[in-house]
């Protein structure tokens, strides 16, 4: 009987030793997962992911941001040449439609790789060219040539901070964003409105820009309301006169409004 048992444990235990694993190694578990080039299919970001090059959402496609998800940017060490980037900086390219669900507890932050204690730029940030309706809502973007740019786009952008960045928010070519409620600080410049433009601008603080907090060209006619301007070089920089502009809000820059061209005729900036 003894020599029975001893048999039986030993086949069980080489049958166990022989069998694949149905859980995942901690290694492979806990990898983040990593995004590059173009995609064709709806995504979800949750909890980390990783850009480890530029992502290009085509259109029909789109992408989803989970509220407090962290994307790590892995800054580009080369140049482009495909017509099908802005830029030879790491970007997030989306032609299809952007849903970023961040809030005010959880907010989607999006994090330079390297870490570098400094403010230099490192990627080119979130472009929508033509793209549908999308959101960007309470994220968090650094270090950025435009945090976010809209290219004949019109977004809700609600709730962002964008701090160290080149530009903050640029509409151009008939782009009209609702931009409410976000803050922009310690760039070079802050909101951009371009070729026939008209943002809508509620309830956003800019302050602490080397140059103008906003800029508009002849073409457009932005709307403000509530917007809190200070501490920059320039807090309005404008060729139109016909403006309606809640002036009590911009104080203690610099220069608080220069008005630029002929009695509102110029090109752009």
């Amino acid at each position: 009987m003894k020599l029975n048992f001893w048999k039986t444990l030993l086949f069980f235990a080489a049958v166990t030793m022989t069998m694949p694993s149905v859980f995942p190694s901690s290694a492979v578990a806990d990898k983040e997962p990593e995004y590059a080039g173009a995609y064709s299919q709806d995504l979800v970001w949750e909890n980390t992911v990783t850009m480890s090059a530029d992502v290009l959402i085509l259109k029909g496609a789109s992408l989803t941001v989970r509220a407090g998800t962290q994307v790590n940017v892995v800054p580009a060490e080369g140049t482009k040449i495909a017509p099908e980037y802005f830029s030879s900086l790491t970007e997030l390219l989306v032609r299809g439609t952007l849903d970023i669900q961040g809030t005010p507890d959880d907010p989607v932050r999006f994090v330079i790789a390297d870490k570098k204690e400094t403010a230099e730029i490192s990627w080119s940030g979130i472009t929508l060219d033509n793209a549908n309706e999308s959101r960007v809502q309470n994220a968090e973007l650094e270090r950025a040539d435009i945090a976010i740019r809209c290219v004949g786009s019109s977004p809700l952008l609600k709730g962002n901070r964008i701090t160290n960045c080149r530009y903050g928010i640029v509409a151009q070519q008939k782009s009209h964003p609702r931009i409410v409620e976000n803050i922009l600080v310690n760039g070079e410049g802050g909101i951009f409105c371009w070729r026939d433009s008209n943002p809508y601008l509620l309830g956003n603080r800019i302050n602490g820009h080397d140059e103008e907090a906003i800029f508009v060209d002849a073409s457009s006619r932005p709307r403000f309301e509530r917007n809190v301007i200070s501490g920059n070089a320039i807090g309005l920089a404008l060729y139109p006169r016909d403006l309606q502009v809640d002036l009590v809000s911009v104080t203690e820059n610099t220069e608080n409004v220069r008005w630029l061209g002929q009695q509102g005729q110029g090109g752009a900036k």
